[in-house]
């Protein structure tokens, strides 16, 4: 059946069936395994924005797949934004939804995305996207201890971090993780920590909006999420040298996959590679927590590569009606990607940041 109808409804007015089948439909493709496709990913970042729309996607009267988007202006976003690392249309592999026509029942000219995953991108290619880029997970199996002693044989940092944390447990105090810790105070201090580092490091801050940071605590409490199926929630972990916190992580946890989300640390314990200890005593005790699989998500961060043993690609660009939309969102991409290159780029983001310092806040709108 070809579909033939598209309703859009707010998030809220999905039935329980509806929000049934939704994780029924996912649980068909693995690729849609990763927290953001769930239901409850999505009815947490509607209840912090108020603005999810859901396209419903029919044939014959009978629903066949949902996407949730926030419609801005005349453009379609994956909904959570840049906070979604993982979206496309919620459909069985076998049923085929054109996107061009998609766009036309929503009633917009363009869906932009950053990291569509389970993408037919020879399909994709004819109604244009723009790139991919890597994405990486450890595959840690049943047993994460020796997935760990493996990582630690063929990559030096994580092989030598026992001997950094030991010395850590002489010189600070004893080393503890706390990996499913419930304090809503220490993730309110972790959100801190990344801001700082964002500060540091001349990036733009993601929390700066209210809502990014409503979607952590809503995922973490899980309030209002009872009646939505899955089991998706927030999840911090946190390390601890005697009485100091020296690290610690915010993911999203479903089904025995972590996906690493906000990692951080306090530069004053730097030389102890606290992240790098972190993510080892995480591994380290996975297994016991029913944790098979840790998904670092998209970007080609150098110690993902040191973290992981498989990668998959994600596409960013953008689907559109409208081949003006088409051109500029390729000439925008091709000027980020030189400025990525260029020689002095470090000085010249922190000038930029000095000058602008909310600059690419628009993709948190």
């Amino acid at each position: 059946m070809s579909p033939d109808r598209v309703k859009v409804v707010a998030f809220d007015d999905l039935t329980h069936d509806d929000l049934v089948l939704w994780e029924q439909i996912r649980a068909t493709r693995p690729e849609f395994a990763t927290p953001f496709f769930s239901a409850r990913f999505n009815a947490a970042v509607h209840r912090v924005r108020q603005d999810v729309d859901v396209a419903v996607i029919q044939a014959a009267n009978r629903t066949i797949g949902f996407l949730p988007f926030h419609r801005i202006g005349n453009v379609a976003f994956p909904a959570g934004r840049c906070f979604n690392d993982a979206h496309n249309i919620i459909a069985r592999s076998d049923k085929h939804v054109d996107w061009i026509w998609l766009l036309e029942q929503i009633g917009v000219k363009a869906f932009d995305f950053h990291a569509m995953m389970g993408a037919d991108l020879s399909e994709l290619g004819r109604q244009n996207y723009i790139g991919t880029i890597q994405s990486f997970r450890a595959e840690l199996g049943n047993d994460s201890r020796a997935f760990l002693k493996k990582l630690g044989r063929e990559h030096k940092t994580v092989g030598r971090q026992p001997q950094k944390t030991r010395k850590m447990g002489r010189e600070i105090g004893p080393v503890e993780l706390e990996i499913d810790c419930r304090d809503p105070s220490l993730l309110e201090h972790t959100i801190r920590w990344k801001r700082e580092q964002y500060q540091r490091t001349d990036i733009l801050d993601l929390f700066t909006p209210d809502w990014t940071r409503g979607l952590l605590m809503e995922l973490f409490n899980g309030d209002g999420q009872s009646d939505v199926p899955g089991d998706a929630r927030g999840m911090l972990s946190v390390l601890r040298a005697g009485d100091s916190i020296v690290a610690a992580h915010y993911g999203i946890l479903e089904n025995g996959l972590l996906h690493y989300w906000f990692p951080a640390y306090d530069p004053a314990y730097g030389r102890y590679s606290p992240g790098t200890a972190l993510f080892t005593g995480i591994t380290a005790q996975a297994s016991d927590y029913g944790i098979h699989c840790i998904d670092m998500g998209y970007g080609e961060q150098p110690y993902k590569l040191k973290q992981t043993d498989q990668t998959g690609e994600v596409a960013f660009g953008c689907v559109s009606r409208s081949s003006l939309y088409r051109r500029w969102r390729s000439v925008e991409t091709a000027a980020i990607t030189a400025i990525k290159k260029a020689p002095m780029k470090e000085s010249l983001k922190r000038i930029w940041r000095t000058i602008q310092p909310n600059a690419g806040i628009s993709k948190l709108r």
